[in-house]
């Protein structure tokens, strides 16, 4: 028996988009070019998520990149 706890381990996958990543860190940058810039980057946020839910729902995915 092995002691390699990763041993069989061929790939590990890490969710980390909005979770450790601040989405909406341009904000701040950018804060003073837009009268609203906080309910620009939410908005923003919220049309990303739901594109990409509406194409899985559809069955018609493409790359997240390419949605955003």
């Amino acid at each position: 028996m092995s002691t390699d706890p990763f041993e069989g381990i061929r790939a590990c996958v890490f969710d980390a988009y909005g979770t450790l990543f601040d989405v909406h860190s341009a904000v701040g940058r950018h804060a003073d070019r837009l009268p609203d810039a906080s309910a620009v980057s939410l908005l923003w946020r919220t049309k990303q998520l739901e594109y990409t839910w509406l194409r899985s729902l559809m069955g018609r995915y493409v790359d997240f990149w390419q949605i955003t």
